[in-house]
């Protein structure tokens, strides 16, 4: 079974096979595609088991639209990457490699898939770490389900959209969080701001990972670097608001002194001069 058929419910082939035979007409000529309506993906996540019901969107990021969704009368999180209202751009001259097969596709659903099961396996890591992110459902193509944060129906703030009694505690907490993510589940977020922090139950909640990059022995670590100080400068910016300020150097040193790749810990010796810079 490949990478991402690993959590496809369905008995025959993969849902991406399947939609781009629909869109086909059953022929094995090229499939014209469009951005899929609400009708369209409700009537997609219920087809591919992903949930029983869509009740309505509830919010459109940068790359994907979310729904509130029902598995048996549960609420759940759908999220849907977009096709074309996306900052990812796919080829068509050199194409995109997928992680399935090693074999270039201009085939935008495959390009999409192996984002959605990015994101689908960086949760699934960080949520085995203990991390408190939104608990992974199951992924097919393009959608991928997970846990509803929130109370009822209702979703849990944003950490920008309330006002916090304790803020320094809040902010320990999330640097807490971060740091088991990037330590135990190995892997930097990218993207980690008061926007893509909920605030639920007196905890924070880290979300919207698909940016997230690994850390391993392939790493390129002055890449990672940028990402850790990208990501610490905006929580820092955020809590400024409280009157709060912290050396973002010494928050980047604790996380480069908690782990580094056996490989790669000589890495800031190689470092080309000038590249502190950017």
């Amino acid at each position: 079974m490949s990478r991402v058929d690993k959590f496809n419910p369905l008995a025959k082939g993969s849902a991406i096979d399947q939609k781009r035979d629909e869109l086909r007409g059953g022929t094995s000529g090229k499939a014209s595609i469009g951005e899929p309506g609400f009708a369209e993906i409700k009537s997609d996540a219920i087809r591919f088991g992903l949930a029983t019901d869509v009740l309505y969107p509830m919010s459109a990021g940068k790359e994907a639209s979310i729904y509130l969704a029902l598995w048996n009368n549960h609420p759940i999180i759908l999220k849907a990457y977009r096709l074309w209202a996306t900052p990812h751009k796919l080829s068509m001259t050199k194409g995109h490699i997928r992680e399935s097969s090693g074999k270039k596709t201009r085939w935008i659903l495959g390009f999409l898939e192996d984002i959605a099961v990015k994101e689908f396996d960086i949760l699934d890591n960080c949520f085995r770490a203990g991390v408190r992110v939104p608990t992974p459902i199951s992924r097919v193509a393009n959608y991928l389900t997970m846990r509803f944060i929130g109370d009822g129906e209702t979703p849990a703030p944003q950490l920008r959209e309330i006002e916090l009694e304790d803020p320094e505690a809040v902010m320990n907490e999330v640097f807490d969080q971060y740091l088991l993510m990037y330590r135990d589940a190995n892997y930097v977020h990218g993207d980690l701001s008061a926007y893509n922090i909920l605030w639920w139950q007196d905890h924070a909640w880290i979300i919207d990972v698909p940016q997230g990059e690994p850390v391993n022995k392939w790493s390129d670590m002055n890449k990672i670097e940028l990402i850790l100080q990208r990501d610490i400068h905006n929580v820092l910016k955020y809590f400024e608001s409280y009157g709060i300020e912290r050396d973002p150097e010494h928050i980047l040193n604790v996380f480069l002194d908690a782990f580094i790749p056996s490989n790669l810990r000589n890495y800031r010796e190689l470092r080309k001069e000038g590249m502190e810079l950017l």
